[in-house]
């Protein structure tokens, strides 16, 4: 039988670093891949606590989840005049992505996005029928952000700018002034600017494209909980959008994305902001540590406080193999559009002590091949 997929789907490439390379790692093995908070979650969130949704799992969930929308906004509310109806929850942030294209993407519109950036985003653009324009983040500049081009790029023709703050692979951010700017620019021309700030609870909330929902009516945020507050595995995440667009979001945004389990930890991750503070001081000063300690692999413009950092090495060699070969898991530069194998992209573990020895006898290896 012949499957009449859709046309924008035939023969496109499919670009993601998310792959099944089996769920169980060798005990010596140093698991710096998926985007996670090496310190793991909130000692405030227990098992128990987790359990007690057990007895609800046979209802469904409360949609359109008030109570959660309104734990979000009393979160921000020291940067940002947010209410319920401005947010729809979603099942993580790529979920928050992908409805936000199925609303404004279609055949023959146009995307503007840095490169590299999270591939799973431009790969479900293009999904949608959509085609990509890219302004590079070129490596003699470290992939340093290049705003000025980024905002001379923006064309009247694109239906989203995307932006993904921090950026992913690099790590690097944006400041809201550099926000300002793209934002300014793209609303002379009437387009949207998509923020996905999946990793951006790393960074201090006042830097964070929220604070901006009130100036701007073209700005779109996408927030996960995955990655700052630890719940990866129940997959959380939500669209902000300023209120001009709240009725957009509430007729096309989806119904019971986010699990009871899911809404239930939320309050309580959001209660206490100390655990992420703790979170960045201990990511900063493992980056720190592991880049000073570099001789010989180069990395990215980044931040310190995010826990994904770009490595590179001008050696025509697989650089992601050699990171294996010396026991330690990342993710591949040609997963990413604009980068290829000699590039990885690592997150930080919690503890560095064994990482910093290996990517010793990887530097030296590297240094032998010259």
């Amino acid at each position: 039988m012949e499957y009449r997929i859709r046309r924008a789907l035939q023969g496109m490439v499919r670009h993601s670093y998310l792959k099944d390379e089996g769920t169980a790692l060798e005990k010596d093995i140093i698991d710096c891949s998926l985007g996670i908070n090496p310190c793991g979650v909130t000692p405030k969130l227990t098992k128990d606590m987790y359990a007690a949704t057990f007895d609800v799992l046979a209802s469904y969930p409360a949609h359109p989840y008030v109570e959660t929308r309104r734990h979000i906004c009393e979160y921000f509310s020291d940067v940002a005049s947010l209410d319920v109806g401005q947010l729809s929850m979603q099942n993580g942030s790529m979920s928050a992505l992908r409805a936000v294209n199925s609303i404004f993407l279609e055949d023959g519109t146009r995307v503007l996005a840095p490169q590299p950036c999270f591939s799973s985003y431009t790969t479900d653009a293009r999904a949608c029928g959509a085609e990509v324009d890219v302004v590079p983040l070129r490596e003699e500049d470290h992939f340093a952000f290049p705003v000025d081009e980024y905002v001379a790029a923006i064309r009247e023709h694109h239906r989203l700018a995307y932006l993904d703050n921090p950026n992913n692979p690099t790590g690097q951010a944006l400041s809201i002034a550099d926000l300002r700017r793209i934002l300014t620019a793209a609303r002379e021309k009437g387009v949207l600017v998509l923020v996905d700030e999946a990793y951006g609870d790393f960074l201090d909330k006042s830097e964070s494209a929220l604070s901006l929902l009130d100036e701007f009516d073209n700005l779109i945020v996408t927030r996960t909980f995955s990655k700052g507050f630890g719940l990866g595995a129940l997959r959380a995440g939500y669209i902000a959008v300023p209120k001009a667009m709240a009725d957009i979001l509430e007729a096309f945004g989806g119904e019971m994305n986010l699990t009871t389990p899911a809404a239930a930890m939320i309050p309580v991750v959001l209660s206490d902001p100390a655990f992420l503070a703790y979170s960045r001081d201990l990511i900063a000063q493992n980056n720190q540590k592991l880049i000073s300690g570099l001789n010989v692999l180069k990395t990215s413009a980044t931040r310190d406080d995010v826990p994904i950092t770009l490595f590179y090495t001008d050696q025509d060699v697989d650089l992601g193999a050699l990171f294996w070969k010396y026991g330690i898991r990342v993710e591949n530069g040609v997963d990413f559009e604009g980068i290829g194998k000699r590039h990885v992209r690592l997150r930080v573990p919690q503890d560095i002590t064994e990482l910093a020895r290996r990517l010793e006898r990887i530097e030296a290896e590297l240094q032998a091949a010259r």
